[in-house]
C-alpha cells in the first residue's frame, strides 16, 4: 500500500497519494450520461437559437458559413448564449473596500462537433486534429484582444466532469486576470529555471522517460504520461517533446502528432475505465502581447482527469486533492489497454 504526500515540483502543490482508500465503500452503480438527438441543443445549434458560426470546418477544410449548411459541416464554434463571461469594452481594476474587483469581460465559446453520438474516445486521428485546428484559431484570434490575460480550453465529458449536454462540445473562455492556479505554475516554473538554469517541464519529461515506469505512450512529438504527482486516479499529461510556452505557436505540422497521441490516450481511457468521465484542458502560458518568449521557462501541456466522484472534504477544505491509485499502476493499466 502507498501512502504518502508528493509536492508538485511546478505548482507546490501537495498531493496525497493514499491507495488504501480505494477500499472506501463507494456506490455500487453510476448512472450513465445520456440525452436524446431529437431533443438536443447542438444538434443543430443554429435552429437552437445560436447565431452563425464564428469558424466552421467540415472535414478538415474550413468553410464559409452562408445560412444555407444543414450537415455540411464537422466542427463549428459559436457564441455560448449562457455566457460566464461577456464581451465589452476594457475596464480597470478597481478597489471595493479592501478587495479588487474588475467586470467579467471576455470571451466564451462553444466548439461543437457534428455527430451527437461520438466524442473524442470514438473519433478518427483526422477528426480530432479538424477540433485542435479550431482551438488554435480562436486561441490566436482571441489572443489579440487587449483586455484578456489568459485563455482556457477546456472539455468536459459526463455528469461528474461537469457536463450538462451529452452532445460533444468543448469551451473556449478567456479572461482579464490570470487564473491563481496558473500563476503558481508560472511561479514554480521560473523560480526554478532562476535557480536551476534548467526548463522545469524539459527536466520532467527527460527524468520520466529515464524512469519509465508512468509513460503512458508516445510518438515523434509528444510523450502521454501519468505524474509522479497525479492529483486523480489515472490522470494522464501531454507534453510537447519541444519546449513551447504557448499551445497557440504549435506548428501545424505537429498537430497530426498531437491528434494521434490525444486519440490514443482517450481511447485507452474509455476502454480501461469503463467509459469514465473525464475532463481535459490545455495549460498554456498567459497572454504576453508582442513577446512571445516571455514564458519560454513554461510547456504548455494537456491535463486529462479521469472524474470518479465529486470533490470531498479534504479537497474543499485544504486544496490537497486525494488520488487512491499508484500512478506507476495507472501508467501500466492505461499503457497495455488494448485499443
Amino acid at each position: 500500500m502507498l501512502n504518502e504526500f508528493r509536492q508538485d515540483i511546478v505548482s507546490g502543490d501537495w498531493v496525497l497519494i493514499s491507495t488504501e482508500r480505494a477500499k472506501k465503500p463507494s456506490p455500487k452503480e453510476t448512472i450513465k450520461f445520456y440525452q436524446d438527438k431529437e431533443t438536443c441543443p447542438f444538434e443543430n445549434p443554429q435552429k437552437s437559437d445560436h447565431k452563425d458560426p464564428i469558424l466552421a470546418y467540415n472535414k478538415g477544410k474550413k468553410i464559409t458559413w452562408q445560412g444555407k449548411f444543414k450537415s455540411e459541416w464537422t466542427t463549428q464554434i459559436v457564441k455560448n448564449k449562457f455566457p460566464a463571461l461577456k464581451e465589452g469594452l476594457c475596464t480597470s481594476v478597481r478597489n471595493v473596500g479592501p478587495f479588487l474587483v474588475t467586470d467579467g469581460l471576455g470571451f466564451h465559446e462553444l466548439v461543437i462537433t457534428r455527430d451527437h453520438e461520438k466524442s473524442f474516445a470514438q473519433f478518427t486521428n483526422e477528426e480530432t486534429r479538424e477540433v485542435l485546428h479550431a482551438y488554435k484559431e480562436r486561441y490566436n484570434a482571441i489572443s489579440k484582444d487587449e483586455c484578456g490575460d489568459y485563455i482556457l480550453i477546456f472539455h468536459n465529458r459526463g455528469r461528474l466532469a461537469g457536463g450538462s449536454i451529452y452532445h460533444n462540445h468543448s469551451q473556449i473562455l478567456s479572461m482579464p486576470v490570470v487564473p491563481p492556479g496558473i500563476l503558481k505554475n508560472m511561479v514554480g516554473a521560473k523560480d526554478f529555471f532562476e535557480r536551476t538554469g534548467e526548463k522545469i517541464h524539459e527536466m520532467l519529461i527527460k527524468w520520466e522517460i529515464s524512469q519509465n515506469k508512468r509513460i503512458v505512450c508516445e510518438n515523434d512529438k509528444f510523450v502521454a504520461l501519468c505524474s509522479y504527482v497525479s492529483r486523480t486516479p489515472y490522470e494522464v499529461r501531454i507534453f510537447s517533446k519541444k519546449q513551447s510556452s504557448n499551445f497557440g505557436n504549435t506548428p501545424d505540422d505537429d498537430m497530426v502528432f498531437l491528434a494521434e497521441i490525444l486519440n490514443k490516450v482517450l481511447r485507452k481511457i474509455h476502454l480501461a475505465l469503463d467509459g469514465v468521465d473525464y475532463t481535459f484542458f490545455i495549460h498554456t502560458a498567459p497572454i504576453k502581447k508582442n513577446n512571445s518568449d516571455f514564458y519560454d521557462f513554461y510547456n504548455w501541456h494537456i491535463e486529462i482527469m479521469p472524474r470518479f466522484s465529486i470533490a470531498a472534504g479534504m479537497e474543499l477544505g485544504t486544496n490537497v486533492f486525494v488520488n487512491t491509485v499508484d500512478p506507476d499502476e495507472a501508467a501500466k493499466l492505461l499503457r497495455e489497454a488494448s485499443i
